[in-house]
């Protein structure tokens, strides 16, 4: 009976994960940015801006709201960036999964002909109680401080970031 009722549970799972990006908003007005363009500034447009973020972050907004359901939205989303980076050829370098009051995330260096880009992909709950995916990447190597940084200054989300209990 109890291998019954996870058949049917396995079954009923499996085309929500496969339909996942189904139950997503794109936050930003252009879609996910390919996983290897870094983002190019001119002159003329940074100039005349405020500073912009080392980080470089991109970022969706998520439905759903139970720890597990994002970490398997996390795994799926970086899985599917690993797979393109060894499509390509590209050697990288995962971190270790990191979980926090604010935030979990994943650290991952990808070797590109022009160097190293540092990335961090993870999930994060918003000020107004949503979670967002984001990603955030930069030349130089990416802090822990900073990550809690940034998600502060994009998000909103002000929690303590104390490392949670397994």
């Amino acid at each position: 009976m109890k291998k019954l009722s996870f058949y049917c549970l396995a079954g009923a799972l499996l085309p929500i994960l496969y339909l996942n990006p189904l139950f997503m908003k794109n936050e930003t007005p252009a879609a996910k940015a390919p996983f290897c363009e870094a983002t190019v500034l001119t002159a003329e447009s940074a100039a005349p801006q405020e500073k912009v973020s080392d980080l470089n972050p991109v970022y969706v907004e998520l439905e759903e709201t139970e720890g597990w359901i994002l970490d398997e939205v996390l795994s799926d989303y970086i899985s599917e960036d690993v797979v393109e980076l060894q499509e390509q050829g590209i050697s990288f370098t995962i971190g270790e999964w990191t979980e926090r009051d604010t935030h979990t995330c994943l650290f991952l260096n990808k070797e590109l002909p022009d160097g190293t880009l540092y990335s961090v992909l993870g999930y994060t709950k918003t000020a107004d109680g949503g979670y967002v995916y984001f990603e955030f990447s930069s030349p130089e190597p990416i802090t822990e401080q900073q990550v809690v940084m940034e998600i502060t200054k994009t998000f909103g989300n002000t929690g303590s970031s104390v490392q949670k209990a397994c």
